[in-house]
């Protein structure tokens, strides 16, 4: 049997021949036919995009559709008990990510200005795993995969104290130290105290929540805390309701009724673009860079957005877009890939999901660098750009292709992801231009609170998200803004890229958008 692919003039032909036995035994097609399937007509897809790389996609899923056709398994149904809860696909696909696509788990950090009780702060984050009933549970690999909730649940140490001299240090192991995917729970929370201050640093698996779901962790343990005033009245939080009301709401409200109808295959295969000083290696110990802009400064930029008729968003892309260009051998006049997160509860009536979950989508930005070109040049491109895309809605087709592993097994799910993974590590090492090559992404998370957030009578007068590390190709920027102050972050493990080349990219982020706004 044979899948014959036509890409541009190039002809492909993938046979089955040999691999039925292969899969008798249990092995997986995908990682099979893979091998077989050369993708050096990549580069191609340049001389007319976005029409052409469509096309591109639409073909290389034909095979994976083709193969689902073939070998299509049955899927049960979860565990009749209120101990367990239904597992969607946003779940599903962060949770795979543990499988060599990185760290994932998201994590902040907040800084107060005074003292907080400490047996007051473990009873709001223990109540806070009965208002989230996932942050207490384990993820279990059935078919449908589900999450059951731990039995131990008042044994497991969600919070811990560290009293230090130098919290700065601390808090950088903090963030550096790994969750473990399988014993650690879902939520860690660390008071770190020092004769300076307390700070807070929070830990969250990133298949239960995305980076609005972590503020929204935040916001619901202080709310707790200050909640638990030392009166010695029992407080007993609302428990949310997770299962599927809010895809429903999502697709509802955008008038869609068959969303598999619109979906088009390999949309989700990231292509590495950028030339990036990445190293071979294993490294597992993760490393966590950050960059401060001032409120002065973050003034500074607001201001220069609002008179170009731009977003913040917008600004912080075309300085991205700009900061990778000095990062390796420059392209010009090539379309160039920066994948940007969206968060799909924009979509949503009331712009908020009914529990602490993963409600991201992402859309793929491409645009061509110009030699020579200002700033305000660039920002006025990607302006256009941003536009036409808000008309598509952005996010919706990666929304779909979660909702689609809901529909196949744990295992097809987990093969499917690492052989796109793979196809985008093959890509980095490019035959046409030298060095290694980069996907570059940009979670821009906005403003973290409008006001300040107190705990109790304390005010939390500093706090920041990191991002899950992404193994490399991957490079995940996050940008958020708390009391006026803007940071861009970014992790990276270990010996595949120097410290100081991560660092060079935010500072000249940074240093893009000041400069542009003095033009």
């Amino acid at each position: 049997m044979e899948i014959k692919i036509k890409l541009g003039d190039a002809k492909i032909k993938i046979s089955y021949e040999g691999l039925f036995k292969k899969l008798a035994r249990g092995e997986n097609l995908f990682e099979a036919m893979l091998p077989l399937f050369h993708l050096d007509h990549y580069y191609k897809f340049y001389e007319n995009l976005p029409l052409y790389m469509v096309s591109y996609y639409k073909e290389l899923g034909k095979v994976f559709e083709k193969y689902l056709d073939i070998n299509k398994p049955g899927i049960g149904k979860i565990p009749d008990s209120p101990d367990v809860l239904p597992a969607n696909g946003h779940d599903i696909y962060n949770y795979i990510a543990r499988y060599g696509m990185g760290n994932f788990h998201p994590q902040a950090i907040l800084r107060l200005d005074g003292r907080l009780d400490f047996d007051r702060l473990v009873k709001a984050v223990r109540l806070s795993v009965d208002a989230e009933p996932v942050l207490g549970c384990r993820f279990v690999e059935g078919n449908p995969p589900y999450w059951k909730r731990s039995e131990n649940i008042d044994e497991v140490m969600f919070c811990s104290l560290e009293e230090v001299p130098d919290a700065n240090t601390t808090v950088q192991r903090f963030l550096e130290s790994p969750l473990d995917m399988d014993n650690d729970p879902k939520v860690k929370v660390k008071l770190i105290r020092s004769d300076e201050c307390d700070i807070v640093g929070i830990k969250v698996n990133h298949a239960c929540c995305d980076g609005t779901g972590i503020k929204e962790y935040v916001q619901l343990v202080s709310d707790i805390y200050s909640r638990l005033d030392g009166s010695g009245k029992a407080f007993v939080p609302i428990q949310s309701i997770r299962g599927r009301g809010d895809q429903d709401r999502l697709f509802k409200s955008l008038g869609i009724a068959d969303p598999d109808s619109l979906w088009i295959p390999g949309s989700d295969i990231l292509i590495p673009t950028w030339a990036f000083p990445w190293k071979q290696d294993t490294s597992s110990t993760t490393r966590i860079a950050a960059c401060r802009i001032s409120p002065d400064q973050v003034d500074a930029i607001n201001s220069y957005v609002k008179s170009r008729g731009a977003t913040i968003n917008d600004m912080i892309l075309a300085a991205y877009y700009r900061a990778m260009l000095k990062m390796g051998q420059p392209v010009y006049g090539v379309p160039m890939g920066i994948n940007l997160t969206v968060d799909l509860r924009r979509y949503l009536p009331d712009n908020k999901t009914e529990a602490l979950r993963n409600f991201s989508g992402s859309v793929n930005t491409w645009l061509s660098m110009v030699e020579n070109e200002s700033f305000d040049e660039t920002l006025s491109r990607v302006v256009y750009m941003m536009n036409d895309i808000k008309r598509g809605y952005p996010g919706l087709q990666s929304a779909i292709g979660l909702e689609r592993l809901e529909k196949i097994s744990f295992k097809e799910a987990l093969a499917y992801y690492q052989a796109t993974t793979g196809i985008g590590k093959n890509r980095a090492k490019c035959p046409v231009y030298t060095g290694n090559r980069c996907i570059a992404s940009l979670s821009n998370i906005g403003i973290l609170s409008k006001e300040l957030i107190k705990m109790g009578d304390v005010i939390v007068s500093d706090y920041y998200i990191i991002p899950p590390v992404v193994s490399a190709p991957g490079l995940l920027l996050v940008a958020n803004t708390y009391n006026g102050i803007m940071r861009l972050a970014a992790g990276f493990f270990k010996d595949t890229v120097l410290s100081s080349d991560v660092e060079m990219l935010l500072n000249n982020i940074k240093n893009e958008m000041l400069e542009g706004c003095r033009q």
